[in-house]
């Protein structure tokens, strides 16, 4: 059976507004963990003040090596 170990990073969103938000450098982001075996497993955005979220919450997941007993 194939087991998985996660990872999550913060990422802060930039701007006023909901319109004018941006979320700086995610490609490179996914790039960098992806090189490092990291697996795009999902994006959240959590709700701030008003409904406005102020970051988004990346979770990444890889396969554990597998090790003989």
């Amino acid at each position: 059976m194939t087991k998985y170990e996660y990872k999550t990073i913060r990422i802060s969103q930039k701007g006023l507004g909901f319109k004018s938000r941006k979320i700086p450098d995610l490609e490179s982001t996914l790039n960098r963990e992806g090189k490092e075996g990291w697996r795009l497993c999902e994006v959240i955005q959590p709700a701030a003040a008003m409904g406005e979220a102020t970051a988004i919450i990346v979770i990444f997941e890889r396969a554990l090596e597998q090790t003989e007993s």
